[in-house]
């Protein structure tokens, strides 16, 4: 059975924190927890004004996910 893999928008937790979604927030860090406790990986993604995207984070412990999620959520 091949990994999970979730790649998440950097620039879209940013935005959804700046305007106050924690639904989105909230949302989006439970479904990364899933596919951590499923043996999978989180990939942070970073896009660019010129469309390029590069991974600048790659989370695979709750650990890693919990100190990363505490940037967005209180």
């Amino acid at each position: 059975m091949e990994k999970q893999l979730l790649t998440i928008s950097k620039p879209k937790l940013s935005t959804a924190r700046n305007n106050g979604n924690k639904e989105f927030l909230e949302t989006t860090f439970k479904e990364a927890e899933e596919v951590i406790k499923a043996g999978g990986i989180v990939n942070i993604q970073q896009v660019y004004s010129d469309g390029s995207r590069e991974v600048i984070r790659v989370i695979n412990s709750l650990e890693s996910l919990d100190l990363f999620k505490s940037r967005y959520l209180d």
